[in-house]
């Protein structure tokens, strides 16, 4: 059989496959090339030439009024596998080894996709480059699926290295067969054009509109960056069911699915199996995109319906994502009642998610493209954004209404910079019956039981053990102005990194009401370096005594891998820290955290050209400093260490799940929102706002702490209420208001 065979391939959404865990990964580390095998050594297969400048070409044919998916590779169909290519060796223990190199020359980056995936127990697959500084896995039986299929995300450069650990006494050899290698071509240098910037850059951050008084930022939590054949990409949006059972259904458009109905009678079940989901690809900051988290990925879903002629897609993945990517299914609303404002919250050309509005309603119109007859009088027709557009990555992104449900999904439209008009959703009240197959309808799915509802609530499917990002500096609300300050002005290297003082250990203090559970912890960090070849970092988790760190609990080596967006384009560079953005962490084992503890970074070695450091708050933002320093084997505040001598806070915030959880789904979500709840930045004092005198009359409070404990009741309300929080320890609150006709419940942060 020959080795392979090449394809050109024009989807527009990334494809993925196996169970949902498919793409979580479960730690280890490869076996090092420098002591087993040089990469002189290691066996590569070379993929043939193809000619970028006719991709080029044929992707801009492609353009239409559909928001198409970002294509940014070409595929190849292979055949590799452990008898037909690369080397095999054992280990000392009996582990058996098989390495294969792929090379594609000129690749700005590598994905595969392997289609046969059946591990034994203790067998690990790796891939990385040839410097090991980008590396995914491992991979294990855990992520076998019936469907024999897992797709893995890109490794920037032209040369990608799979490496496979199997066990002497596995139960079975285990089944590998790369299918497809997927050369990106696309420029991803993410330079912006030297006459101005980007022009995404009117398509505002999501994190511009992450306030406390915002639902955007938890709805935000549904919306997932798809890449589908390891090519393209749209966007997908995590949705509800009237059972609330918690099954992850995925809503998109099926011109995503079907290379903008270029393919006829598509395999959708088999488009399905091999989609990659991204989770949490958001900037930390609004004012400067930084490129977000791209460690929270699953793989793999099932087509449970699609209907053409309105452009309806509806997936299921295979299982729901883990806890600590704190996902959410997001209501919908079938009335057509389109009432403003609405938004979209969109991943446009494989950007960090981004956000666009219309205070303007929006009528059912006939969307006349084209590539295909729509149904007639079956889109949701947005005459005008008043913020943002929408762009080719768009495709598939929900159009949610002033009650934050889902009315629709973008097919596409006129809009750009410049010009923010006409752009086009399918509404899922025309998607919902009117086929009587239940595969091309979203009834039978969305409402099983049929309930005749019309309006369904979103919800937290981990409700009673949810996940909470901790944030000092998110907190502080002055994250805008974050900095690596210099340790002095002779030494430009960072003040909380190497430098020359010799100081090597740097922690953020965190104080919690109860027990919890740590999954993993998230660091912003600036540029480190164009090298990471020769740089040893260790995550690590301190418990406190006395007020101070003291005993170190966990540690976890610090290899962040992902897929790089910048300036509005896909882009990968060449190194992983090669640039300012948001890692997360995970841990291999939680830590199981109380009161106060510590997260940080100890850098065990790094070459001279290499800065590494986490972002901290300049001088003047905040009073009191949560940043320590370990100073000649003594830990010091900030505020104590000479060098320093300021209050600051350090970038990093840990995942927590708390053990005694309050269960309440309509956290963050008043039943009223006439009631307005916020904390002051300034001074942490608790802000309560009732409609009117009466109904605050009629009204009680009551404060819990995250296990349940009463902190505090008062019956004595006013209109306006400032709450001090002066003698509650730092954490997570439940305020909880109960009226006569209003009641209200929030989660703060203090």
């Amino acid at each position: 059989m020959e080795k392979y065979r090449f394809i050109l391939t024009l989807s527009l959404v990334i494809l993925i496959v196996g169970k949902v865990t498919a793409q979580v990964s479960h730690g280890g580390s490869p076996l090092p090339l420098t002591s087993l095998r040089s990469t002189q050594n290691i066996v590569y297969e070379q993929m043939p030439y193809f000619d970028v400048a006719e991709e080029l070409r044929i992707d801009s044919l492609n353009e239409s009024d559909h928001r198409s998916g970002y294509r940014f590779a070409y595929k190849f169909m292979t055949n590799f596998n452990r008898s037909n290519s690369g080397s095999s060796f054992i280990l000392e223990d009996g582990t058996k080894v098989w390495r294969l190199g792929i090379y594609s020359p000129g690749a700005l980056s590598i994905n595969v996709l392997f289609s046969e995936y059946e591990l034994p127990a203790g067998a690990k697959l790796f891939l990385y480059d040839e410097t090991q500084t980008q590396i995914l896995g491992s991979f294990t039986n855990e992520n076998n699926s019936e469907l024999d299929i897992l797709p893995v995300a890109p490794i920037t450069g032209e040369r990608i290295i799979i490496e496979y650990q199997e066990p002497r006494l596995a139960e079975f050899p285990g089944r590998l067969t790369v299918g497809e290698v997927n050369h990106g071509y696309r420029d991803f240098k993410g330079k912006e054009p030297e006459e101005g910037k980007s022009s995404l850059d009117e398509i505002p951050s999501l994190s511009c509109y992450a306030d406390s008084s915002s639902s955007y930022n938890g709805l935000g939590h549904s919306v997932v960056l798809m890449i589908i054949d390891g090519t393209t990409g749209c966007t997908g949006t995590l949705i509800n069911n009237t059972q609330k059972d918690g099954k992850p259904y995925l809503l998109t458009a099926s011109h995503c699915l079907n290379k903008s109905f270029t393919v006829s009678n598509p395999d959708y079940e088999k488009v399905a199996n091999s989609i990659v989901c991204f989770y949490n690809y958001n900037s930390p900051l609004c004012e400067t995109i930084l490129k977000g988290t791209e460690e929270m990925t699953t793989a793999s879903a099932h087509c449970r319906a699609v209907s053409e002629g309105n452009d309806m897609a509806l997936l299921e993945l295979l299982e729901l994502p883990p806890v600590y990517y704190q996902p959410y299914l997001a209501g919908w609303n079938i009335e057509n009642v389109g009432k403003s404002p609405l938004f979209c919250i969109q991943h446009p050309s494989y950007s960090t998610k981004r956000i666009s509005l219309t205070y303007n309603n929006v009528e059912l119109k006939t969307f006349i493209n084209s590539s295909f007859p729509f149904f007639n009088q079956s889109h949701w027709c947005v005459e005008k954004w008043d913020v943002g557009y929408t762009a080719a990555g768009s495709s598939g992104s929900a159009l949610f209404n002033s009650n934050n449900r889902i009315i629709g999904a973008l097919s596409g439209g006129e809009s750009k910079n410049g010009s923010p008009y006409n752009d086009y959703f399918y509404s899922l009240a025309q998607a919902w019956d009117k086929q009587n197959d239940t595969s091309k309808q979203l009834k039978c799915w969305l409402d099983p039981n049929n309930n005749s509802t019309k309006d369904c609530e979103g919800m937290n499917p981990y409700s009673n053990t949810s996940c909470y990002r901790l944030s000092n500096i998110g907190d502080s609300g002055y994250k805008e102005k974050i900095e690596c300050s210099p340790y002095s002005e002779t030494d430009t290297k960072p003040m909380f990194g190497n430098n020359g003082s010799g100081n090597s250990e740097y922690l953020e203090e965190y104080s919690i009401t109860g027990d919890a559970i740590l999954y993993g912890t998230y660091i912003v960090t600036p540029n480190i370096g164009k090298t990471t070849e020769n740089i040893n970092v260790e995550i690590v988790v301190y418990s406190s005594n006395n007020n101070s760190p003291y005993t170190l609990l966990y540690s976890e080596t610090f290899k962040p891998s992902y897929l790089n967006l910048s300036n509005g384009s896909f882009v990968e560079t060449d190194k992983p820290l090669g640039q300012a953005q948001e890692h997360f962490i995970k841990f291999g084992t939680p830590v199981n955290v109380n009161g106060k503890f510590y997260v940080g970074y100890k850098i065990q070695q790094v070459t001279d050209d290499i800065s590494f450091a986490a972002y901290n708050l300049p001088k003047g933002c905040i009073s009191g400093s949560t940043a320590w320093i370990k100073n000649n084997d003594i830990w010091q505040k900030s505020t104590e260490y000479d060098a320093a001598g300021f209050s600051t806070s350090l970038y990093l915030d840990p995942v927590i799940e708390y053990k005694n959880y309050v269960s309440n789904e309509s956290i963050n979500t008043p039943a009223s929102e006439s009631i307005i709840i916020y904390v002051e930045n300034s001074t942490k004092g608790i802000r309560i706002i009732f409609p009117d005198e009466e109904s605050a009359k009629e009204s009680c409070l009551r404060i819990y702490s995250m296990n349940g404990e009463l902190i505090k009741f008062t019956d004595n309300l006013q209109k306006e209420n400032k709450i001090n929080s002066q003698n509650m320890n730092q954490g997570i609150y439940i305020i909880k208001i109960e009226g006569k006709n209003l009641s209200a419940t929030k989660k703060i942060v203090l």
